[in-house]
């Protein structure tokens, strides 16, 4: 079945939901060879992945993936990565403030791929545990209302996808599985990607697959963030439906270009500076990030009641305080 359902793929055909599941259920079973894997991610990617098969692929993923139990709902902030435009570390600086905040954080995530420092990356320089074994990290979130998983450990059954990313060096439908299989139970989801024109296909597989209280957005200007200097677009999942609006900074502040990471010290300094109460236009850019995350989750009103309430909690230093809380075990 898996090399009709390889062949097919390569015509240029697309997969039905349960022709995707079955597909990937081979793959992360270790069933297909490379140059199918290789063909199957590339002809999606060129003719560009569906609905059915983001949402069939991340059905087969969360299937094979290790569970990470917690007592309660928890809030991520992953996204897919890719843009190449190797800005700082946003979401992960949303995600310490949410934490810090008093919302219990699953952060899922990876190591750089396009850009020179990831999520597991800054996490790790900053001194945050990143891959310690499950029951270690369950005993480190039910301290500190925070986690991060380090997205290899939990879906062991990639590995054999795994070289043939690394191979290809291209975003491919795994980019958008990442945030849709957070080993945790996600009560609700912030997800930037940079790829803008795949925003309504995305939300409507996280619609398929059941998904409420996530906002999948882009900016204008290329990022996987909502951008400091140009209008963001969003499509929001809640409800049953699905919801498109703009974030545009200048309504919230002067608008300033996106700060650029070249090294991992600039990729430090930008983190750690957004999370203080002096980190000024740094700040105000986590603060309306975390401002749209704070809506979507429904603990506040307005993205403009979110960005005041993130900033004000910036400027106390309790998320420097949180992050500093975060380093050892």
């Amino acid at each position: 079945m898996s090399v009709e359902l390889v062949k097919k793929s390569c015509m240029g055909g697309s997969l039905s939901f349960e022709e995707t599941y079955s597909a990937f259920i081979d793959m992360m079973d270790g069933k297909l060879e490379e140059a199918e894997i290789a063909g199957i991610l590339i002809s999606m990617r060129l003719r560009g992945e569906t609905v059915d098969e983001i949402a069939g692929a991340a059905r087969a993923m969360n299937e094979k993936k290790i569970n990470f139990d917690t007592d309660v709902q928890v809030y991520d902030t992953c996204g897919t990565g890719g843009s190449g435009k190797s800005t700082m570390n946003v979401s992960s600086a949303v995600a310490v403030l949410l934490s810090a905040m008093g919302y219990p954080v699953v952060k899922h995530g990876n190591r750089a791929v396009s850009g020179v420092v990831g999520s597991a990356d800054i996490f790790e320089m900053s001194g945050v545990p990143v891959s310690s074994e499950k029951s270690d990290m369950q005993s480190y979130f039910g301290k500190h209302n925070f986690a991060f998983l380090f997205a290899p450990m939990y879906h062991p059954a990639l590995k054999y996808a795994g070289a043939v990313r690394r191979k290809l060096r291209v975003p491919t439908i795994f980019n958008f599985l990442g945030p849709l299989a957070n080993p945790a139970n996600v009560g609700g989801q912030i997800v930037g990607m940079a790829m803008r024109d795949k925003l309504a296909v995305l939300a409507e597989s996280l619609l398929m697959l059941g998904r409420d209280r996530v906002a999948v957005y882009s900016s204008l200007d290329g990022y996987d963030e909502i951008s400091s200097f140009a209008p963001t677009e969003v499509h929001e999942v809640s409800g049953g439906r699905i919801i498109k609006h703009y974030i545009n900074p200048a309504e919230y502040f002067t608008p300033f270009q996106m700060p650029v990471v070249k090294t991992n010290g600039d990729a430090d300094f930008f983190f750690n500076k957004a999370i203080s109460a002096d980190g000024g236009d740094y700040s105000k850019l986590i603060a309306l990030n975390a401002g749209l995350a704070l809506t979507v989750f429904g603990k506040t009103d307005s993205i403009r009641d979110g960005y005041r309430l993130a900033l004000e909690t910036i400027k106390t230093g309790i998320v420097v305080e949180k992050l500093a809380s975060l380093r050892g075990n």
